[in-house]
């Protein structure tokens, strides 16, 4: 038989409809098979054991893991604490309470160095898209702005924002920047611009207030920075020079002959605490005699409280320290022996004590300006007090009482006490005009004219709201306003600024003129503050650190939103 007539015999009609009955039954089978399968995977998927064993699991270790770089960027702590001490910790106490196999599964929560710093990063983007969102929906804002260097010696911007939100102000981390070291004031007003306008696409107009301390590379004749972004607000914003800073610098103001005693102290506590041993023997001999403060302190220009501390120790540990001076056989300790300078020390202490309280007063969050400038105002009527008191027949000293103790303890030759009272008197004096300078009458006389925003239920009558030459659309709010009695409960329960917002829709025109005066900073407390944490997280062994995803989770006053994250981290495309 040949090779055609084999392939015609195999091609026959006969031998076609068997072939294709067969290959028709393969494929049925294969069909009923693959749908078998397909049942049985789509059950197993669909059981909810399946669910908490896959998916549910790997959620909750990755929330956990979030959850541990969050508090670690609140905490300020190294990345690597997580996986070297927060998760044995755990482990530890897991395994104590319950089992080694509950413990067992605080295995799979990803703690590396690398993956905690990928999670504050993460965070970090969340939080500042969350803040952005709500300032591009067009609010008024208002800034505080700082500049500082880390311990790296790198120039780092920190800016703040205020804004409304909700039922209140709100005080958040605008942006921390990271500069260069040459960087002069126009690069950092370019800077600033590049990330507020460029980044954050926001708009200058909407800023109503900037404040920042008065140091030449924000307000200098060559730097301008203050002045290009008032230029940039056109001017609708107002710029506060931070009052703690003003306060500080008033304080600086002393007579030649006092600010001989205070560096003449600092001189004594520098040969101390210059020296580990001089001061542990200081320390010893203390405790030995049963002192109740040890030792001293050092006094350091950055911070606003030290020369008060500083002088307060040197007086109340004055005989000790004479002793142990004269010990060493230092030529210190004839200072000591003059009691016109101890005298002179004793007042020193009891006006930078005062000086320290005033700037406890003006530091803080959410502080409202008329409370700002009542501590200053009644500080300066304070001031003129103290000085009509001195000059008087009978001059009293009950103000300084540091001072009338030691007057009262010892005695005190009556031209020593005339030569103190002449050296304190020039030094109030002193003060009240640099407090005149710093604090002008101009700035008091804006509060005065908005004087019923403070306490608008003062002005009952028509006639008193007639002299505070409001609008007639004004007048017509305040009067309906001072005429609800509920509302006066919220003005005695709510802070002031809760409760012009709360009242913003009812009394639109008030509302939004007191808002615009009550809504810039003050003080740079913040920024302050912001540095002090800086310090925490960049230090000698971390001063590569990028701080800025730290130092956003750290200060941000948003809470994340850990659904969005986790949806984010499952679709990392979108």
């Amino acid at each position: 038989m040949t090779a055609d007539s084999r392939v015609t015999k195999d091609l026959s009609p006969q031998n076609t409809q068997e072939m294709e009955g067969i290959v028709i039954a393969k494929v049925k089978e294969e069909d009923e098979n693959e749908d078998h399968f397909q049942k049985v995977k789509n059950n197993v998927e669909s059981s909810p054991q399946f669910l908490s064993r896959s998916t549910t699991m790997n959620e909750r270790a990755l929330l956990s893991s979030y959850l541990v770089a969050y508090r670690v960027a609140k905490e300020k702590m190294a990345h690597t604490a997580a996986e070297k001490i927060i998760l044995p910790a755990c482990m530890d106490m897991v395994r104590t309470i319950f089992d080694d196999k509950s413990a067992d599964k605080l295995r799979t929560i990803p703690l590396s160095d690398n993956t905690i710093s990928r999670r504050i990063c993460t965070i970090a983007k969340h939080l500042e898209a969350m803040l952005i969102t709500r300032l591009q929906s067009g609010i008024d804002f208002a800034i505080q702005l700082d500049e500082s260097t880390d311990i790296a010696s790198c120039p780092t911007l920190l800016v703040y924002v205020r804004y409304v939100w909700q039922d209140d102000f709100v005080e958040d981390l605008l942006c921390c920047l990271n500069l260069n070291s040459h960087i002069t004031g126009l690069d950092l007003f370019a800077e600033l611009e590049k990330c507020i306008i460029g980044q954050y696409k926001l708009n200058w107009e909407n800023c109503k207030g900037i404040s920042s301390d008065g140091a030449a590379n924000m307000t200098g004749k060559h730097s301008k920075v203050i002045e290009k972004l008032l230029e940039a607000t056109h001017n609708n914003a107002l710029w506060n020079h931070c009052f703690i800073h003003c306060e500080a610098l008033v304080s600086k103001e002393i007579p030649p002959s006092l600010m001989h005693v205070l560096k003449n102290a600092v001189k004594i506590v520098n040969f101390i605490k210059g020296s580990s041993l001089n001061s542990r023997l200081l320390e010893i001999f203390c405790s030995e005699i049963g002192i109740n403060h040890t030792h001293l302190l050092l006094h350091t220009e950055v911070r606003w409280l030290s020369q008060g501390k500083v002088l307060r120790k040197v007086y109340e540990l004055r005989n000790e320290i004479y002793i142990f001076l004269i010990e060493k056989q230092s030529h210190l300790a004839n200072i000591f022996e003059d009691g016109i300078w101890i005298t002179k020390l004793a007042y020193l202490s009891d006006i930078f004590g005062v000086f320290n309280e005033l700037s406890l007063k003006i530091q803080g969050k959410n502080n409202d300006i008329f409370q700002y400038f009542e501590h200053i105002l009644g500080f300066q009527k304070t001031l003129s007090l103290w000085q009509v008191r001195l000059k008087s027949d009978h001059p009293s000293y009950y103000m300084f009482p540091t001072l009338l103790q030691h007057i009262e303890e010892n005695i005190i030759n009556e031209d020593c006490l005339k030569e103190v009272k002449l050296e304190i008197l020039l030094h109030l004096n002193s003060l009240s005009q640099t407090f005149n300078y710093y604090f002008p009458q101009e700035k008091f006389e804006l509060l005065k004219k908005n004087i019923w925003m403070k306490d608008p239920f003062a002005f009952q009558n028509p006639e008193s709201i007639i002299e505070l030459n409001l609008e007639p659309e004004e007048e017509n709010e305040l009067l309906q306003l001072t005429s609800s009695f509920i509302l006066k409960n919220y003005y005695k329960t709510l802070s002031l600024s809760t409760f012009w917002i709360k009242i913003k829709g009812e009394f639109p025109l008030l509302s939004r003129k007191s808002i615009l005066l009550l809504l810039p900073f003050t003080t740079t407390y913040l920024c302050e503050l912001g540095f002090s944490i800086l310090t925490r997280l960049k230090t000698k062994k971390r001063n590569r650190l990028n701080s800025a995803p730290d130092m956003r989770v750290a200060l941000s006053s948003c809470i994340p939103d850990w659904k969005e994250l986790m949806n984010r981290q499952a679709h990392p495309s979108h």
